[in-house]
């Protein structure tokens, strides 16, 4: 029984870790997927084939099929890329709306797109509720490593869309 225990438990860690690696690899993936274009369709594809995705992996998806409007040539592909892209991503944050890398990847993608476009509706909202999240929570809870928190919240503050009260509030997280 305490063989089985141990069996079990060497398991459950090693299929945690290859998620924890796989979720790394994926952002990583998807950080070179910004600047090229092949590694924007392979992580596409990688991520289209992941049979019921949580919310981080669909937003990861919806954030790879907009990035795929950047490398597109035709006009109507960049806009088909941007549509499908923010329908998955909103479909992510719908799945878990208090997840902060999906918010946080809705906020960035809607940061960039041009405003004409009409897809930054959410964009305050993305950023109340990271700031509400991150105000709310302890940053052992945030499901984050803390490059990626790190890297997040000095987005957060480049982006100037946060006033001296909310910059403070982010400035805490990096204390």
């Amino acid at each position: 029984m305490r063989n089985l225990f141990f069996i079990l438990l060497i398991t459950l860690s090693s299929t945690l870790f290859a998620q924890a690696s796989n979720m790394d690899q994926i952002r990583e993936d998807y950080i070179a997927s910004i600047n090229d274009s092949g590694k924007a369709d392979k992580l596409c594809n990688q991520l289209e084939d992941i049979k019921n995705p949580s919310a981080v992996i669909m937003a990861y998806l919806g954030s790879v099929q907009a990035i795929k409007a950047k490398h597109a040539w035709n006009p109507v592909s960049k806009m088909s890329y941007l549509s499908k892209g923010f329908e998955t991503i909103n479909k992510a944050v719908a799945k878990d709306p208090n997840q902060l890398e999906v918010r946080f990847l809705r906020f960035s993608l809607q940061y960039y797109v041009p405003s004409f476009l009409g897809y930054n509706k959410s964009l305050m909202d993305d950023k109340n509720k990271i700031l509400s999240i991150l105000k709310n929570t302890h940053n052992s809870k945030l499901d984050v490593n803390g490059e990626i928190l790190k890297n997040m919240v000095n987005f957060m503050i480049d982006s100037k869309k946060c006033n001296a009260q909310e910059i403070a509030v982010l400035k805490k997280v990096l204390a």
